[in-house]
């Protein structure tokens, strides 16, 4: 039986990447630097995954076994396991390096196959920079999976098809049913940002405009789902045209995340998705590229300028930001009309005006 470990027994580990593996027959380690964590794995050697919805028969993940990161066991299993899989945030990805360098000295034949699995660009960089002697891969989620109860293991989550992996990685030798291999990985995890995290902007800003805290209630309010609807043609056109995919699939790729963010089962804040603000108006972000691209494709850009302003009001009012820099990023990428339409909306939203009345052509 082939061996996976798993570094990272979280939500994203156990819910959604430990049961793939299990239905293709691999030995589950899991490895983590909670202890508490670890040693509850070991005392209840199981726990359920249900399925939001319904939608899928709630499975049993059982017959693993569970170390902390600072016994002696994690790096054994590490060094003999066939996969690595890292679900961790990426800023604690480089505190690995020890770990996978001292496995790698044990493995007594081939080296260690790792795939990192967190939501960013080129979040296996700090293990190949490193000179670490493995085949180092990354994957793409997009399926939530949320812990009901703190004090359980079991889980709650969506019932999504795989797990994409950028196979173009040398040396990487892997057939697991449930992760394909993406050719042009990178293509994928920018289509991801750029549609999956912009249409998470536009329920963030501006259900934080409207005053909501859960972020299902807010992609179900009336005005922001019009928003929503209104973008769907736009986002889809301009990032199947970027990135060379047929509008009809990108299009499925759009409403697939429209679906996720509406769906009340899937718990989540406003909060949670909207901090950070002025990093998510970076230039090469989810808010500012798609916004140039459709500038760039003669697009209908309102409700990206709307979305776009309400991220900066976000930044003001929640984390001290200064408005001066994003508009002159704006000016600089697009052109000083647009950066004049973001600051007219600005101030609307200052004064309090409805979300119906600031996406006319008051500005525009």
């Amino acid at each position: 039986m082939k061996k996976a470990v798993i570094i990272g027994a979280g939500q994203t580990g156990r819910g959604f990447i430990a049961p793939i593996l299990q239905e293709n027959g691999y030995e589950l380690v899991f490895l983590d630097k909670d202890q508490e964590l670890a040693e509850q794995l070991k005392r209840e050697g199981r726990y359920e995954v249900r399925y939001f919805g319904n939608q899928k028969e709630a499975r049993t993940v059982s017959g693993f076994r569970a170390f902390s990161m600072e016994e002696p066991e994690a790096v054994v299993e590490t060094a003999e396991a066939d996969v690595v899989f890292v679900s961790v945030f990426a800023s604690h990805i480089p505190e690995l390096t020890e770990h996978f360098k001292a496995a790698a000295a044990k493995r007594k034949d081939g080296r260690l196959t790792i795939l990192c699995f967190e939501n960013g660009v080129d979040v296996k960089r700090p293990l190949v920079e490193s000179g670490l002697e493995a085949v180092i891969s990354e994957g793409i989620i997009f399926c939530t999976t949320l812990r009901p109860r703190p004090d359980s293991l079991d889980l709650i989550s969506q019932d999504y098809p795989e797990l994409p992996v950028d196979g173009s990685v040398e040396g990487l030798n892997i057939h697991i049913e449930g992760i394909p291999l993406e050719m042009n990985f990178p293509a994928l995890i920018q289509r991801k940002i750029y549609t999956y995290n912009f249409i998470s902007a536009i329920v963030a800003y501006l259900g934080s405009y409207k005053g909501y805290e859960v972020y299902g209630d807010a992609a179900n309010d009336e005005e922001i789902a019009r928003v929503i609807a209104d973008t769907v043609p736009v986002i889809s056109r301009v990032i199947g045209r970027k990135y060379q995919v047929p509008y009809e699939v990108q299009e499925e790729f759009t409403n697939r995340a429209v679906s996720k963010f509406r769906n009340r089962e899937i718990y989540d804040t406003i909060y949670r998705n909207a901090r950070q603000a002025e990093r998510k108006l970076g230039r090469e972000e989810r808010l500012l590229t798609p916004l140039r691209l459709a500038w760039e494709y003669r697009e209908d850009t309102r409700n990206m300028e709307l979305v776009t302003a309400a991220a900066v009001f976000y930044g003001i009012h929640c984390e001290g930001m200064k408005a001066e820099a994003v508009l002159a990023d704006i000016k600089e990428l697009l052109d000083e009309r647009t950066a004049r339409r973001i600051a007219g909306i600005l101030e609307g939203l200052e004064g309090g005006q409805s979300l119906s009345k600031l996406s006319t052509d008051s500005f525009f």
